[in-house]
């Protein structure tokens, strides 16, 4: 068995030394470079593969048999290195990164070893955290999927429950609005989870269905890089680049009466009004911090409106 070693993996690393792009162009980046290196290690393998080098940038031609055709890549383990470890690649979960292998440097310097084990760990750490937020992106389009046809199908009667609401809380501990509001974003997500791999939540996906409703799939893509290009998607980032993309609705003020023009009198102050002025006062002092109140009231006020239209039965 050969002793030989592998070079370490390249490591990504976000926001650093890749000037404008973006998070989804280093792990897209990364993810490409995993290919090449799984398809070079597998051709490799194979008895006409060329002397085991330094892995090149780019894929190398693979070997092909006597009538001409191209000889696919097999099915086999990878080769087994110095210390006998393999990690298995999955090649049919799209956006999922394999976990770097363990490999020994080639160096007998401890300050280069330690280096080059720090490099894999980071690059562990690194994969780990983008199949986390893959698998959340999933999660979010499976549970749609399941609750969209329990409800469709009115399970709820099969199993005893009045409403598909008590089936949900009683079974998987969803209460009926989040399930709710899991179906009415799904084709939101699935509109996104070809051009991301980041983690979809489902209320900032919300000022997203109205787009998807009227301007179809590719406004809501247009949407979402817009508002990645400034960093974290957040309902605020998306509903501002609709409005800039031209997507969103342009909102109609109702028209003031005479009577309420007229002041409130301050026993007719309810808490809200209450609430808005505290935020207004603060941000004379704090206009941060009254900005970041004022989008966490925002948020709360149009869940609340959700909850209670009961508009999704």
């Amino acid at each position: 068995m050969s002793s030989r070693k592998k070079v370490p993996p390249v490591i990504p690393v976000v926001g650093g030394g890749g000037g404008d792009a973006s998070r989804e162009d280093q792990l897209r980046e990364w993810e490409e470079n995993q290919r090449r290196l799984r398809e070079q290690q597998a051709a490799q393998s194979q008895p006409a593969a060329v002397p085991v080098a330094v892995a090149p940038a780019v894929l190398p031609a693979q070997a092909t048999p006597e009538d001409g055709e191209p000889q696919p890549p097999t099915d086999s383990a990878d080769p087994v290195d110095a210390v006998g470890a393999v990690a298995p690649a999955r090649e049919g979960a799209a956006g999922y990164l394999p976990m770097p292998e363990f490999t020994e440097p080639d160096s007998s310097d401890p300050t280069e070893r330690l280096e080059f084990y720090a490099r894999g760990i980071h690059a562990v750490q690194y994969a780990a955290r983008a199949n986390h937020e893959r698998a959340e992106q999933q999660r979010l389009i499976g549970l749609g999927l399941r609750l969209r046809a329990v409800k469709e199908e009115e399970l709820h009667k099969t199993a005893g429950f009045n409403t598909f609401g008590e089936l949900t809380e009683a079974r998987f501990n969803i209460k009926k609005h989040q399930a709710n509001n899991i179906i009415r974003v799904l084709g939101v997500a699935q509109a996104l989870e070809d051009i991301t791999t980041q983690e979809l939540k489902e209320r900032p996906l919300r000022v997203l269905v109205p787009i998807l409703d009227t301007h179809g799939v590719e406004a809501v893509r247009q949407t979402w890089l817009e508002a990645s290009r400034h960093g974290n998607v957040t309902d605020t980032a998306l509903r501002e680049a609709a409005n800039f993309l031209g997507f969103a609705p342009p909102k109609e003020l109702p028209a003031v009466t005479e009577t309420e023009k007229k002041a409130p009198t301050a026993s007719q102050v309810s808490e809200s009004l209450r609430a808005v002025e505290r935020i207004r006062a603060l941000a004379e002092r704090d206009p941060a911090r009254a900005r970041r109140e004022a989008e966490q009231l925002e948020s709360a006020v149009r869940e609340l409106l959700e909850e209670l239209s009961g508009n999704l039965g």
